[in-house]
């Protein structure tokens, strides 16, 4: 069976301390950190409605819109949730040749390839409560 996860709003749902403590975990520091670090320490928008600047409003979560780095911030925060379900014993994939393979990823993207349906979207939505819990909403969808 092949399974459909989308990452709705993707961009938009990533919390900011979450991805701070998953870019420390996949060994990104020093500089590289302390810049993504200043780019999201208390981020504002800032709004001109009729020629007048609104007040500032905070974001508590997403990437900067626009910019360059977000969808690489996001892919690492995915690649996450991807190595979860690759070493979840309990979600069986298919074979190909002497490799197991179980999903494949692109932008927000993920396809699951899944040999025992009933069994693996239990521990699927497991793995992803345990990681996320409401930090990003993952919709699955079968086609």
């Amino acid at each position: 069976m092949i399974i459909s996860i989308d990452a709705e709003k993707a961009f938009d749902k990533i919390q900011q301390p979450f991805m701070i403590k998953t870019l420390k975990k996949m060994g990104i520091e020093g500089n590289y950190l302390n810049i993504i670090k200043a780019m999201y320490d208390k981020p504002i928008v800032n709004i001109i409605l009729n020629r007048q600047k609104l007040n500032p409003i905070p974001l508590k979560t997403g990437t900067r819109q626009g910019c360059p780095l977000s969808p690489l911030l996001f892919n690492i925060v995915l690649e996450v949730l991807a190595r979860a379900i690759r070493q979840e014993k309990g979600i069986k994939g298919i074979q190909i040749g002497r490799e197991e393979v179980k999903l494949s990823l692109f932008a927000d993207d993920m396809i699951l390839y899944i040999e025992n349906p009933k069994e693996s979207t239990g521990k699927l939505e497991e793995v992803k409560l345990s990681l996320f819990a409401d930090d990003m909403i993952l919709y699955i969808e079968n086609p």
